[in-house]
């Protein structure tokens, strides 16, 4: 059985969702460290956004999964509100998804068809 060869969309959009999930990760780090929130609750709210990132992760394969990632984009940005380092550091690694999702379709475009 061949495996399934990635599209430059789906590989753009993991990268920005790795580069997500690394800046959930330190994020909890400094609000733990800062106090502003119990330990806990910055415990549960990084698993809760790990764990919608790494279904993403997989579902970016399908157009469905693409679209949800929008979605998550925007509910990202909307973490301005909570605060702005936060917000900052979302708002970079949303630009990498925008990218992706604005040049991985170009890049597929391009392709040259293999099955020749």
């Amino acid at each position: 059985m061949a495996k399934r060869e990635k599209t430059a969309t789906e590989s753009l959009l993991q990268i920005a969702l790795g580069l997500e999930i690394i800046v959930v990760f330190f994020g909890a780090l400094v609000l733990n460290g800062l106090r502003l929130y119990s330990g806990p609750v910055v415990l549960l709210g990084a698993i809760v956004t790990v764990v919608v990132l790494v279904v993403l992760y997989r579902a970016v394969q399908y157009r469905w999964g693409q679209l949800l990632g929008h979605v998550v984009q925007v509910v990202l940005l909307a973490s301005f509100w909570w605060d702005i380092a936060i917000g900052l550091s979302f708002a970079v690694v949303v630009a990498f998804w925008v990218f992706g999702a604005i040049r991985g379709p170009m890049l597929d475009r391009n392709k040259p068809d293999s099955s020749q």
